[in-house]
């Protein structure tokens, strides 16, 4: 990993960037503050004024991912006010493509490394936040008569498990997709073509 260099005021930020960085290329147990702050070229302390330990910094990483989801629901809900179809899919692509592209940070989110009763009020508040905007989705497409009945918790948990399903077997390489050494373009039109038959099979059962 190259040294990265921080604005004044702004080390939390980078610790956290650095840190996913670091999560994505050697995983959750290559994680090291001491390393991330050789990396940002400051003193090996100084990680520990933002972070008390390693764990807190991979909660501040996976309420990162939470909150960035969430802020895509939200976006989905604009972007295609008159598609609930449109906006569960996108909000699956959204996960789906994190489990393709950054495996370890999918786990980490998902994989129940992180166990709520042992994490802090930040990150549980996140993950719920995340759910809800799902549930938003959801309560949405039966408004406009979309989505079948029911209740959207229970609706929105059937769905998560669904995309979650498709993530696993898309982040430990159960799912062959060769998508490697394509450009991103092309790699993002192949994984979204392959999700699409998929998901197709699933809103058949959510839909009226």
């Amino acid at each position: 990993m190259q040294q990265t260099h921080y604005h004044h005021g702004d080390l939390r930020n980078t610790l956290l960037h650095v840190g996913i960085d670091m999560l994505n290329e050697k995983g959750i147990a290559g994680i090291s503050l001491r390393e991330i702050a050789r990396t940002i070229g400051v003193g090996h302390n100084a990680p520990y004024r933002h972070f008390r330990n390693k764990q807190q910094l991979l909660e501040a990483i996976a309420e990162d991912g939470y909150r960035l989801l969430k802020a895509k629901n939200t976006r989905l809900e604009l972007e295609f006010a008159n598609d609930p179809e449109g906006q569960i899919f996108e909000s699956a692509m959204h996960v789906i493509s994190m489990a393709a592209e950054q495996p370890n940070l999918f786990q980490l989110m998902f994989g129940g490394y992180l166990m709520p009763e042992d994490c802090g009020e930040n990150l549980k508040t996140a993950a719920d936040e995340a759910m809800l905007s799902l549930i938003g989705i959801i309560r949405n497409g039966q408004q406009k008569q979309v989505f079948i009945e029911g209740n959207p918790m229970t609706l929105a948990l059937s769905t998560m498990s669904m995309i979650q399903g498709v993530s696993v077997m898309m982040s430990s390489g159960k799912l062959k997709v060769k998508v490697s050494s394509l450009p991103n373009a092309n790699r993002q039109t192949l994984l979204r073509g392959m999700v699409l038959q998929l998901f197709d099979v699933f809103l058949q059962g959510l839909k009226r």
